[in-house]
């Protein structure tokens, strides 16, 4: 039971009954009888809403990404034959914040009624949703009824998937001239399925489908083509170092966001795609994808991997994502470079899969280091901090230039730059057909 504010105001209104005890004897009586006369209202106004039964709740959830503002839908109906007057709280998980709140209505007799409100996803994962609290009265009630009604439902923030400016790109990519569309020529013999064709006597024995053979009881050869487009493998490094915090998101976060937008052009070019993320271990591995498929896929695959707090280990991980790739692939690495004596790993074992594939690593700046670098320091302190910003700075150049010389291709950018220019650069690979 829920006092509403009519019951205190009711209250105070026959409080100076109780003045009536100082005069007479019996003035008790008057006010003692006013208060039943409250209480008995109270009973019949909470008696007068139904239980949990007396109700039937929908919650409807839209796709839910990062960072953005989503909608949630509740439908309550109402099964008893009274007019009530309900308000709503759902209890949502900290993952979600409401950000518009959820107005009271007026719920009619056999009636029913929608809720709109909107919550910004604050972490990815997948979650819970359990139950609804409905605080449903008559009308002018002077006590309501608190319900907590259960509407399980499970869902999934999943990675941020474009802003403003990332769309404006994929408009300008749309529009781009048909020769990047084109298939790139494959020499030697195919490997992707065409169909079925009779075998013919001479024919390679390896062509032959036996269980269609069986099926048919006749011997069925299966035609192939040339592959459609190139390979790509994006590998996210999930290691304690993606962990850092750039703005608003850390590494990680920027960097499953890019790996979401690439794999959406990919598939727009008919691309193959395979995606990972490791840190001294493989977390996670979607299999090479193409077509429709590729988009829900690699969503369903990052929506909930997190960063570890371990060292990465990329001796492991990166010979066990290459024993996974049978063709030769566009890899692209996200990860973050230090160094050179602390990403020896990174850069030997780079340099191992670039004799089979062609390797982008892809590591995001911190701008504030770039700016304390380019400072003018006024005190002995930012002086110091002047030329470890510098120092840290021109080390990640060597390494990264390093890397360069080794026959990696390195991609440097700001957060904010990142998805745009990461797939500037698998545009220009594709053009000049490097894979």
């Amino acid at each position: 039971m829920v006092p509403t504010v009519r019951l205190v105001r009711w209250i105070a209104l026959g409080s100076p009954l109780w003045l009536l005890a100082l005069a007479t004897p019996a003035g008790w009586i008057a006010g003692t009888a006013y208060m039943l006369v409250l209480a008995s209202i109270c009973v019949m106004d909470y008696l007068a809403v139904p239980g949990p039964e007396g109700f039937q709740i929908q919650r409807v959830l839209g796709r839910l990404s990062l960072g953005a503002v989503s909608d949630i839908h509740i439908q309550v109906i109402n099964q008893s034959g009274r007019d009530l007057r309900v308000s709503m709280r759902d209890e949502l998980p900290p993952a979600l914040r409401q950000i518009t709140p959820i107005e009271a209505v007026r719920l009619p007799e056999r009636g029913e009624c929608d809720w709109k409100y909107e919550v910004r996803s604050e972490r990815r994962g997948k979650y819970h949703l359990d139950s609804l609290v409905l605080r449903a009265g008559r009308n002018g009630a002077l006590m309501e009824r608190q319900l907590r009604l259960r509407a399980p439902a499970d869902l999934r923030v999943y990675p941020r998937f474009a802003t403003a400016d990332e769309y404006r790109l994929l408009a300008r990519i749309h529009h781009q001239d048909e020769a990047m569309r084109r298939p790139r020529r494959v020499h030697g013999n195919g490997t992707d399925f065409e169909s079925l064709l009779t075998y013919l006597p001479g024919e390679d024995l390896r062509t032959v489908d036996w269980k269609a053979s069986a099926k048919r009881g006749f011997l069925v050869s299966r035609n192939l083509q040339t592959e459609r487009g190139q390979q790509i493998s994006v590998m996210i490094d999930g290691g304690r170092r993606m962990a850092e915090q750039i703005g608003d998101y850390s590494r990680f976060e920027y960097a499953l966001n890019a790996a979401v937008m690439l794999s959406h052009v990919a598939q727009r070019r008919g691309d193959t795609v395979a995606v990972s993320t490791f840190s001294d271990r493989v977390e996670s591995f979607m299999p090479p994808t193409r077509g429709t498929a590729v988009m829900r896929t690699v969503l369903e695959s990052l929506s909930t991997v997190e960063v570890r707090q371990v060292e990465t280990d990329y001796w492991q991980v990166v010979g066990q994502v290459m024993d996974r790739l049978k063709r030769r692939s566009l890899l692209v690495m996200m990860t973050d470079v230090l160094d050179t004596a602390s990403s020896s790993g990174l850069m030997i074992n780079l340099a191992r899969a670039a004799s089979r594939h062609l390797v982008l690593c892809v590591v995001l700046t911190e701008p504030r280091i770039a700016t304390i670098a380019e400072s003018q320091p006024e005190t002995l302190r930012d002086a110091y901090v002047k030329a470890a910003a510098s120092h840290t700075k021109l080390q990640r150049h060597l390494a990264l230039e390093t890397m360069r010389a080794r026959g990696i291709m390195v991609l440097e950018t700001s957060p904010e730059q990142l998805t745009i220019q990461l797939i500037r650069r698998y545009l220009e690979v594709r053009r000049a057909n490097l894979q």
